[in-house]
């Protein structure tokens, strides 16, 4: 097999080979498909000069990769939980491009930037304040609002505020022991008999320059206000849990977010993109925020209906890689 692309994953193995077959996995499944197309996945954590090193898929098992020339890197890297190391690989990358590119990645990771910059391009988002002195006055405006940690993911610190409360001036984040500065969002009141119901919308680009939106994926709870798939909220999608007007609206939402992306020089090489949507008591859906790092929610629905999802799951695992090897490539 002499494949025309090779694609790293930059993921940490640390020089060990996963145990589990490619099979066992909807990355791994994803991976086999693309070797079919002629490219070659790569998945390691050791780079030198623009080269990898790690471990390709083979049917029912992994192959030693040995410094294998890249055309490009799907980045997949913890790099705030291990940011010395991630510095030392982005030394190693020697031009290669780099899906989500980093400057991307750190925009989405900056959530009061993210949002001003969206803002003056016309995007609508809840009012927002990054000055620990407005947040009182802010929540006699709005009623409630969620403080956030200004660089956090996977809803760590993330809190619902009411007038009356504590409002601190920094939030646990990612990185135990390095509290990020808080930022207050205005709440989304939710539908009726709901505390939270938010919609994550996988956005990525196709590898003729266009965009594809996945299904829609309803995290719900009726007693916790930050409805947060990775804290346990109720996963269920939205091609049955919305409405036909909802999901239009989504939609168009998501739809003129990805005209924006393509306004934003940070945004415009970017391959995917997870879009967080909150419903409000009308099931309007506003846009809250932007992940660089999607993950897992479409994979909650392919295990509980693989008939329904594990398709579109592993496609949408594979689509970032193609777009990689088919051209893709930095100013």
């Amino acid at each position: 097999m002499n494949p025309s692309r090779a694609i790293g994953i930059l993921v940490p193995t640390h020089g060990s080979k996963p145990s589990a077959s490619p099979e066992q996995r909807p990355i791994g499944r994803a991976a086999l498909m693309l070797a079919e197309e002629g490219i070659d996945v790569i998945f390691g954590d050791r780079l030198r000069n623009g080269h990898i090193s790690g471990f390709r898929v083979r049917p029912g098992q992994w192959e030693a990769a040995v410094d294998v020339p890249l055309n490009g890197i799907h980045d997949r890297f913890p790099s705030q939980l291990r940011s010395v190391r991630f510095n030392e690989l982005m030394n190693e990358r020697n031009g290669v491009p780099m899906a989500n590119p980093l400057a991307f990645t750190l925009w989405c990771r900056d959530k009061l930037t993210c949002q001003r910059d969206l803002e003056d391009i016309g995007i609508t988002m809840p009012a927002v304040t990054g000055d620990p002195d407005r947040f009182e006055a802010s929540l006699a405006e709005w009623s409630h609002g969620f403080l956030k940690p200004r660089y956090g993911a996977l809803g760590i610190g993330v809190h619902r505020a009411s007038l009356g409360d504590e409002l601190p001036h920094h939030l646990e984040g990612v990185v135990p022991g390095r509290p990020d500065p808080a930022i207050l969002q205005a709440a989304v009141e939710p539908p009726p008999g709901w505390a939270s119901r938010t919609v994550r919308v996988l956005l990525q680009r196709t590898a003729d320059g266009g965009w594809i939106q996945g299904c829609p994926v309803v995290r719900q709870s009726r007693s916790d206000f930050v409805a947060n798939a990775a804290q346990g909220a109720e996963v269920v999608s939205g091609a049955t849990a919305l409405t036909d007007s909802c999901r239009s609206m989504i939609h168009t939402a998501v739809a003129e977010l990805a005209d924006a992306f393509d306004q934003l020089p940070v945004a415009r090489r970017m391959v995917e993109a997870g879009i967080d949507l909150a419903l409000d008591p009308n099931l309007k859906p506003w846009i809250i925020e932007i992940n660089s790092r999607p993950r897992g929610r479409l994979e909650v629905l392919a295990r509980s209906d693989p008939a329904r999802f594990a398709k579109a799951h592993i496609e949408a695992c594979a689509r970032p890689i193609r777009v990689l090897a088919h051209g893709w490539s930095e100013d």
